[in-house]
């Protein structure tokens, strides 16, 4: 678990935040797996006896990929991912609201 208090943001910054969660809600982490490896063809396998293959993530903007990235490698390593602040911060993200990301994304 993230161990960050709970930042304090106005209600246009916490909207921010909704926005941008919202809009990264179904890009999914990681990549899809490459054709014919032994993870895609046990998937069509899967498929083909459980019925038809979900739906594809939808596709992301160019410039929600480090908010994708950042969720993701949060949300693996349950520690802020520190590396991604940067390129958040200089898409005009504060730091409590790169928190706020972290805490109701991750």
């Amino acid at each position: 678990m993230l161990t960050i208090a709970t930042p304090r943001l106005s209600p246009a910054e916490w909207q921010d935040v909704r926005s941008t969660l919202t809009a990264v809600a179904d890009c999914g982490c990681g990549e899809p797996e490459a054709a014919g490896s032994l993870r895609s063809r046990i998937s069509h396998a899967v498929d083909a006896l459980i019925g038809a293959k979900r739906a594809a993530p939808a596709p992301l903007l160019a410039h929600l990929h480090p908010v994708r990235d950042f969720l993701c490698e949060t949300g693996r390593t349950r520690q802020l991912a520190e590396r991604h602040v940067p390129s958040l911060a200089a898409q005009g993200f504060s730091r409590a609201q790169i928190e706020a990301l972290a805490l109701l994304g991750a």
